[in-house]
């Protein structure tokens, strides 16, 4: 039986495509066994692709598929708890191979159709009626392990109950957010969303806006990717957009909006000459010789591409997104009337078709904003124009008001959300108006704003917030950009720490912003340096690792609740913590060397530790110091969570999560465990110095890597600094030494290093480019 406790089990993939491949390394990886049908050796060329393309969390996740045809091995469904067709999105093939199957499948087995808007009720079709109550629609989001939407698509005549338990399971076990939609022609996603791609497309090509403007004013302008619309269309395929627009038309006739839409001769010239976007290499834009071209629209040739002129102030980007979208309204012509048409129709859109395709505001809202990474969805995105918004959509040609507008003005009401004595509400229309209703989330889906807005801030300060979780747990959150580290948010989190001591049974260590903490703010670095400021930078230093022993020796547990990037300082406060729960997309790492730097916040005397403190007396602790050596020298971070663990950033006894909206409830409950079984601290104990014996051995692999030319000059000073920090210093032989003694040495290379003009030089790469510079 599927269900959100069910680790394990046997899936049965149907389809060897994109997204049946994908499904397939998503269930290898959460560790389920995965039989891949397709047509001939299809299946076996497909394992092959996900092997070197990277699907999976760990290598050797792929052998949990074995490949298959469905000639031979179709009665491989007889085993399996859940079958999965993903093949042509045709109805026709579809409803064959089902009959096919119904006559082998386990009667107790969950059976569903992957599909971004065919009819999940006219496949049902095709099973006896025993099974239809076991068949549901699935649709997954490529690439299926990374997007975390699942659109979960019921008929009438499914089991409640299993829709229930798989939402547990896809919820739990697979990382999804699950999103029920009706049964109707694209669902929620692809029944906007298409329309939002092909209109703004359409009016562009209209309004004579080129790609690269367009792109860019609705692209993070907007809260959006940076793909915009014509780099979009070049990913999701013309002919695919072509393909749904036609199947949209042909089954939803009385859609003023779908039948308005015609597409201009631009698109289908480009089909015709088999320029389909980037699976052809061309498209709007094509690739030629490490270079991207534009399409003109005029002479359907391409033209080198240029940087949109527009006429926005620069300063623009930095306002709220609000106040973003009502300044864009205004743009002058043609630009305006491009983005009014652009943007609001899609918004229209949205609100005139929310009651036929989803059940509530908020779902149709999450399935836009996690199936496209939008910032807003539909009806958040009406809310940030307020009555501007509104009053640009008059001036549109429509029909008519779109309905859920409608009902929001008969009601008498303004907004979808609000807020009403500490309670989120939303807009629930009811026929012709409606009122607002509690917007409620799953207990495990801790939203940190929400508990502010409930008035749970224990204590505020200008980076950071300490909030109350409940069961005497307290969460500390960073709030700084990118949650970078700085001397006052530092010196907050001890006063938290020392509160948490105090007033709780423990505390998590995380937040929802993009990452958990991208380091120490380099630019502060940069000025300390550049004013040659050398006792403020040690002051900084000795925080941190005062930070690092604090956490660790704290008389209550710190759980660190990982997402994203925890890299630099940010992991110098992970890696004390009690315990870790990191998500599994979570990329860990000391990456301080690609910036002339060493790990000095405590990072290089806890890495040492952890490699020397469970060591047998007689075991040469060289093998152990080298992989963590190698790890700090070369800068190395985890692709993901499982990686950590190889790296020795995560410990054995650290969790993973698989649900990032999850992630602090199960952190909290770790705090919780920890806490009930008498949590204790570990005691100060010295570290192993292997001294200069230890030191030469670490540094002969860099005088071979020297001598080869793989690494320069200053890649080798950075790693003799690293291999003195580890190795103890100036020490003889092997002797156990207090953590001060090494903290004192980090904090001296470091700073060695900052008077060096090719570290300088490396922090102003990182910062001018994002990307590390080999010197």
């Amino acid at each position: 039986m599927v269900n959100g406790n069910r680790r394990k089990g046997h899936a049965v993939v149907l389809g060897a495509g994109t997204m049946g491949s994908g499904i397939a390394a998503l269930l290898a990886s959460v560790g389920w066994r995965v039989s891949l049908l397709d047509v001939g050796e299809v299946a076996f060329h497909a394992l092959e692709k996900l092997q070197q393309t990277g699907a999976f969390y760990q290598p050797d996740d792929a052998s949990l598929i074995t490949p298959g045809n469905v000639d031979s091995h179709l009665d491989w469904v007889e085993s399996a708890d859940w079958v999965v067709e993903a093949i042509i999105e045709r109805i026709e093939p579809k409803r064959e191979l089902w009959a096919r199957v119904a006559k082998r499948v386990n009667p107790e087995a969950v059976l569903s159709s992957n599909t971004s808007g065919l009819g999940i009720a006219e496949i049902a079709e095709a099973l006896p009626p025993a099974l239809r109550s076991r068949f549901l629609g699935t649709h997954f989001f490529n690439p299926p392990r990374v997007m975390r939407l699942l659109e979960l698509i019921p008929t009438a005549e499914t089991d409640p109950d299993l829709t229930v338990r798989f939402t547990a399971f896809a919820e739990r076990l697979l990382g999804k957010r699950v999103v029920l939609a009706k049964d109707r022609p694209g669902f929620i996603t692809t029944r906007i969303g298409i329309y939002a791609l092909l209109r703004a497309l359409t009016s562009a090509i209209q309004y004579g806006i080129t790609p690269e403007e367009a792109d860019l004013l609705l692209g993070p302008l907007v809260g959006r990717p940076r793909s915009g619309v014509f780099r979009l269309a070049d990913l999701v395929g013309l002919d695919v957009a072509h393909n749904i627009l036609r199947n949209q038309k042909e089954r939803l006739g009385e859609d003023w909006y779908v039948q308005s839409l015609e597409l201009p001769p631009v698109w289908h010239a480009l089909i015709e000459s088999g320029r389909l976007g980037e699976k052809t290499g061309a498209g709007f834009y094509k690739r030629e010789e490490g270079t991207i071209l534009t399409l003109d629209f005029e002479t359907l040739r391409y033209r080198p591409r240029r940087e949109a002129q527009l006429p926005i102030d620069p300063a623009l980007a930095a306002a709220p997104l609000p106040e973003r979208l009502q300044r864009l309204l205004q743009l002058p012509e043609p630009y305006g009337a491009f983005f009014r048409e652009a943007f609001l129709m899609p918004l229209a859109y949205g609100a005139e078709v929310m009651p036929e395709v989803a059940y509530d505001i908020p779902s149709l809202d999450m399935a836009m904003r996690l199936g496209y990474n939008w910032e807003l969805g539909i009806f958040e995105s009406w809310d940030a124009l307020g009555e501007a918004g509104r009053e640009a959509l008059a001036q549109l040609a429509l029909p008519k008001e779109p309905r859920t507008l409608t009902a929001l003005r008969n009601a008498g009401l303004t907004s979808f959300y609000t807020t009403r004595d500490t309670t989120r509400v939303y807009f629930e229309p009811h026929e012709d108006e409606g009122d607002y209703v509690p917007l409620t989330t799953p207990h495990f889906f801790i939203q940190l704003d929400d508990l502010a807005r409930a008035g749970k801030v224990i204590e505020e300060h200008a980076e950071a917030r300490l909030i109350d979780l409940g069961d005497d747990v307290a969460c500390l959150e960073f709030r700084t950009k990118a949650n970078v580290l700085t001397p006052s948010l530092m010196r907050f989190i001890h006063h938290a720490l020392e509160r948490a001591e105090r007033e709780f049974a423990g505390l998590v260590m995380g937040n929802q912003g993009r990452m958990f903490s991208a380091g120490f703010n380099l630019n502060l670095f940069l000025e300390y340096i550049d004013t040659e400021d050398w006792q403020g930078l040690d002051e900084g230093l000795r925080l941190l690792q005062g930070l690092n022993h604090r956490i660790r020796t704290c008389g209550v547990p710190i759980v660190a609740a990982v997402h994203g990037y925890a890299l630099g300082g940010g992991l110098e406060l992970v890696l004390p913590c009690a315990h870790v729960h990191a998500h599994v997309d979570a990329s860990l790492g000391l990456p301080e060397a690609l910036v002339g730097l060493i790990p000095a916040g405590g990072g290089t005397t806890l890495m040492t530790r952890r490699a020397l403190e469970h060591l047998p007396p007689d075991d040469d602790p060289l093998p152990h110091l080298r992989a963590v050596f190698q790890t700090l020298a070369f800068g190395k971070r985890s692709s993901n969570a499982f990686d950590a663990y190889a790296l020795g950033f995560l410990r054995p006894h650290d969790t993973l999560c698989w649900n990032i909206d999850r992630l602090l409830y199960e952190a909290k409950q770790h705090v919780l465990a920890l806490s009930r079984a008498g949590y204790r601290p570990p005691r100060p104990t010295p570290i192993l110095a292997v001294g200069e014996n230890g030191f030469a051995r670490l540094m002969m692999e860099v005088h071979w890597a020297h001598q080869a030319g793989q690494i320069s000059d200053h890649d080798r000073l950075i790693a003799e600094k690293i291999a003195f920090v580890m190795t103890g210093g100036e020490v003889r032989s092997s002797v156990p030494l207090p953590e001060e003694h090494f903290h004192a040495l980090e904090r001296e290379a470091f700073l060695a290093l900052c008077r060096t003009e090719k570290t300088r030089a490396r922090i102003r790469h990182m910062l001018d480019t994002g990307k590390p510079l080999r010197n």
